[in-house]
């Protein structure tokens, strides 16, 4: 932790002085001190409060749907052989589709709403869950399902109480991934198509003052570091037995 914020003063430290020292820079991006002043101001105004409650409420429906989406469908397909291969060309096809070549598509459909912001979120962040689902599926260890096969599991019994447990592993980095990408998506749909939440703030303090949009980056960047920390936290603490501590190296 000191080493971080030791890294997070030097960073603020040269951004205070490089825009100080340059009249080019200074024109166009505000110094650090301005612009941690406007985030001051923002919080204590609290005007804030609802766009980020907006996007994290987008953020969180998106995740959770991914979740009811992902998981039991990665299940399934990776169940039987036949099933991985044969939709593994429409997942890959699926999952390259970049995200900004959708919004115009979802725009057409429900509009600059929350419910665009959603769709978004779930046509991309699903495939993460998805695919670690499959491949945490594939590499379950055979000596489990064996035992599983010797005391006549029926086939959802397996899935439900030895399959998905040891899966899990590999399921909670693809909700990290698609956590942190769900995030983006919500703030990106607000900020290209002025969905209401934290994007479309920076959107319209762009029209503004410079210190204003600079602050509300810092929150978006701040909201990330959280969600990533709090979904490790919780990984740890579900998953204690799966860390195994290692003796470390002389």
């Amino acid at each position: 932790m000191l080493g971080q914020a030791l890294v997070a003063v030097c960073l603020a430290a040269l951004w205070q002085i490089g825009v100080a020292a340059s009249p080019q820079f200074g024109a166009s991006i505000p110094t650090f001190t301005d612009t941690g002043a406007a985030l001051v101001r923002e919080l204590a105004v609290g005007t804030l409060w609802l766009p980020i409650g907006q996007t994290l409420l987008v953020t969180a429906s998106g995740v959770v749907i991914c979740l009811v989406i992902g998981i039991p469908v990665g299940l399934l397909l990776a169940s039987h052989p036949f099933l991985t291969i044969s939709t593994r060309f429409l997942i890959d096809f699926c999952r390259t589709v970049p995200p900004l070549a959708v919004i115009p598509l979802f725009l057409l459909f429900l509009g600059p709403t929350p419910q665009m912001s959603i769709a978004l979120i779930v046509a991309v962040g699903v495939w993460p869950i998805l695919l670690q689902t499959i491949f945490g599926v594939r590499n379950v260890d055979p000596e489990l399902l064996s035992t599983a096969r010797s005391f006549r599991m029926p086939l959802h019994r397996r899935l439900l109480f030895v399959v998905a447990p040891a899966s899990m592993p590999y399921i909670f980095t693809g909700i990290r991934i698609s956590a942190t990408l769900s995030l983006l998506l919500a703030i990106g749909a607000e900020l290209i198509a002025g969905v209401p939440g934290l994007g479309r703030e920076i959107l319209l303090s762009q029209q503004a003052t410079s210190d204003r949009m600079f602050a509300l980056i810092i929150v978006a960047g701040a909201l990330g570091m959280v969600l990533a920390f709090s979904i490790l936290a919780l990984e740890k603490r579900l998953l204690a037995w799966h860390f195994v501590p290692r003796a470390s190296a002389l």
